[in-house]
């Protein structure tokens, strides 16, 4: 199956781009937050804005007057000024025990880092270093360290190394793909071959394996159930069979028996009568055995097409003779209407086959019709098809028997329909199609559709 090698290539495919999708996503989530939280030249730049607001002034240093003290130092726990020996000549909430002299090497230490665990910014001024401390655990100060040719070469190798990861990752991919598609490859032939009704037996091994083994058993209760039909179908085709051969010869017997007793002068006409009767009734369950021999056929296909140039309007007009010479046709009248383009119409059918569809439909309309009909038979042929319309001016067919020829509605007690279900297997087996309905303003109407 192509589904399964579409549906890997597919989840292959998804995987490398949200790998991709995830790369990207991480380099511009980490550029954004280096130039968002640039929290280091932030506080550098705040810095310098407090140490230009501090002038010095006869008193001393003082805050510019645009704030109050408080105002400029929000933000902020304490803020210092150092002389250039590291006195502390001017302070802002500095601790006491942070007022005192630093030497060189203590402002090198909390330039950097932290005094006190307070992180802390110098900015240099003309009147001094100017020192400002945030909250204890309010910034995170810390500084890296490397050589220049160390970092010069990390840069380097970061696309070959990322490269190198998503093609890690893309095999890893393949390979696991590679596996999972080769067992459900396996099950999708396994699901192939049960759908042509085969037996299948799927190695049970792999991710897959649960699914082989549920298809396993799938397939070994389709076969069992198909040996069950195929000889319960056997048994009733031969049944049938059996019975029909068996019928064949007392039904000869009776029709013999019956005509010589119809022929016979010196029987009264009543008896004649009787015996024109059985002789009728036996014809039907002639023509019953037939049919039911012949759908049997068809249903199961033992029945042969044997198939042969037809022209179609020598055909029906044979049709229509021997339709007359039947005893079954009684005072009934047909005719027979073919335009010019299915009068020469050739159609490749099983002659023996199609000439028993239309004796069944013309049997149907004289058989089901207490008085006399008018039968009509219309031929065309158009668009590659052949139609042949049946029509009578009788009583019509029961809804009974339309509801089970149009919708298949066959309720608690079936009508007989053998015979038209015997025309609708013919046409079937020619790829043609049966429909029956009403005939306006009354009567049965069948039409045949064969493709030419």
């Amino acid at each position: 199956m192509k589904t399964f090698a579409r549906l890997i290539r597919r989840y292959v495919l998804a995987t490398a781009g949200i790998i991709l999708v995830v790369v990207a996503l991480l380099l511009g989530m980490t550029i954004y937050a280096g130039v968002r939280y640039n929290g280091a030249s932030d506080s550098v730049q705040k810095v310098g804005a407090l140490a230009e607001a501090l002038h010095p002034t006869a008193d001393g240093l003082q805050w510019d007057a645009a704030y109050t003290p408080a105002e400029w130092m929000q933000g902020y726990a304490w803020a210092m000024v150092l002389d250039e020996d590291g006195n502390v000549i001017w302070q802002q909430d500095l601790p006491e025990a942070l007022n005192h002299r630093y030497t060189a090497s203590d402002i090198a230490v909390f330039s950097r880092w932290y005094l006190a665990d307070y992180p802390v910014q110098c900015w240099a001024a003309d009147y001094g270093l100017f020192v400002a401390a945030e909250p204890v655990g309010s910034q995170w100060k810390y500084n890296i360290t490397a050589p220049q040719a160390r970092m010069e070469a990390m840069v380097g190798g970061l696309l070959p190394v990322a490269v190198l990861l998503l093609a890690v990752v893309l095999g890893c991919c393949l390979w696991f793909s590679w596996r999972g598609a080769r067992h459900l490859q396996a099950v999708a032939d396994g699901l192939d071959t049960l759908a042509q009704g085969g037996a299948v037996q799927l190695p049970t091994t792999g991710f897959a394996g649960e699914l082989a083994e549920k298809l396993n058993e799938t397939g070994e209760q389709l076969r069992r159930r198909n040996e069950i039909i195929a000889r319960r179908d056997t048994a009733r085709t031969d049944w049938i069979a059996g019975v029909s051969h068996d019928i064949r010869t007392p039904l000869a017997l009776i029709l013999g028996w019956g005509e010589q007793l119809q022929q016979d002068e010196v029987l009264p006409a009543a008896a004649r009568q009787k015996a024109a009767g059985i002789c009728t009734q036996s014809e039907k369950i002639r023509s019953l055995i037939g049919d039911l021999n012949l759908t049997s056929k068809l249903q199961y296909g033992a029945q042969p097409l044997r198939r042969k140039a037809v022209t179609v309007g020598p055909f029906l007009r044979r049709c229509a003779a021997e339709f007359y010479e039947s005893p079954a046709a009684g005072d009934s009248t047909l005719e027979l209407e073919l335009t010019q383009a299915a009068e020469h119409t050739v159609v490749q059918a099983d002659e023996a086959l199609l000439l028993r569809a239309i004796e069944n439909l013309l049997h149907n309309t004289v058989g089901h019709n207490a008085a006399p009909v008018h039968v009509t038979i219309r031929a065309d042929a158009a668009d590659g098809m052949l139609t042949i319309q049946v029509t009578d001016d009788g009583q019509g067919y029961p809804p009974a028997v339309l509801a089970v020829l149009q919708a298949g509605e066959t309720g608690e007690n079936p009508p007989h329909i053998l015979g038209l279900h015997v025309v609708e297997q013919i046409l079937a087996a020619h790829g043609g199609t049966a429909a029956f309905a009403q005939a306006l303003p009354h009567g049965a109407a069948a039409a045949l559709t064969l493709p030419l």
